[in-house]
């Protein structure tokens, strides 16, 4: 369900609160979940939470699964800067929570790691990141127009590359770029790419394909490539609203 984190939520930083609603669905299985997404921000400080389930026969076979992630911080010179980063997972009886705390001054992150209220790990990160996943899709404009346009950008977020939290973007271009409007039936925007170099789903490479509204940077579509090698989960937004 982690193709949510960067699907269902947009950017438009001069709003206060922004709230989408949207579906995935996956081949002859049609609509398989359903995610929504909070983002709040006023000239300090921020908070985005999502929230994803299953939904059908994806949801019998997961154990009707729900998953949230948050990112919650500081807003310093138009940048986002998370704080904590905090994610949960219901399935069936059990409940899995993992906090990350940023330390940017001594740049660390620490994870703790509870299962059903239990306090199992607390350990500090291999890798430390300026970003989370979630914080550094919100970041994406202020990063294009602070390092000019390029062929790839690569960023280092916590939910990227395991090993390093590594994230590439690029926009794509020539055939690539017609497949992919083909596939989004040509629907206007800014189509981009992303490697988060860690599965989303078994099968899958990481590779994820944007479209975005230019105006405020809304996803309005999105896809991630060859889930469990039988085909592509595609989604896109069903309902949006920005409360001023």
């Amino acid at each position: 369900m982690r193709i949510f984190l960067l699907l269902l939520i947009a950017i438009l930083l001069n709003a206060k609160t922004m709230i989408a609603s949207y579906y995935a669905k996956y081949g002859i299985f049609g609509t398989i979940a359903e995610a929504n997404a909070i983002y709040e921000v006023n000239s300090t400080d921020y908070k985005i939470y999502t929230q994803s389930k299953a939904l059908g026969l994806a949801a019998a076979l997961s154990k009707h699964i729900v998953q949230t992630y948050s990112s919650i911080g500081k807003v310093i010179n138009g940048r986002l800067v998370p704080t904590a980063y905090i994610s949960t997972r219901k399935k069936g009886d059990d409940f899995y929570k993992r906090v990350y705390l940023f330390d940017h001054t001594d740049k660390k992150i620490i994870r703790l790691k509870y299962k059903n209220g239990k306090l199992e790990s607390n350990e500090t990160m291999p890798y430390y990141t300026p970003d989370d996943v979630l914080s550094l899709y919100f970041n994406l404009p202020y990063y294009f127009k602070k390092e000019g346009k390029k062929n790839l950008y690569t960023f280092y977020a916590l939910g990227g590359r395991k090993s390093d939290g590594r994230v590439d973007v690029t926009f794509p271009k020539g055939k690539e770029l017609e497949k992919v409007k083909d596939t989004f039936d040509d629907v206007k925007g800014v189509y981009i790419k992303a490697n988060l170099y860690n599965k989303v789903f078994a099968g899958d490479k990481g590779i994820l394909y944007l479209v975005i509204d230019p105006k405020n940077w809304v996803t309005i579509k999105g896809m991630v490539k060859n889930v469990l090698k039988i085909g592509d989960l595609k989604g896109g937004i069903k309902n949006f609203k920005l409360i001023p």
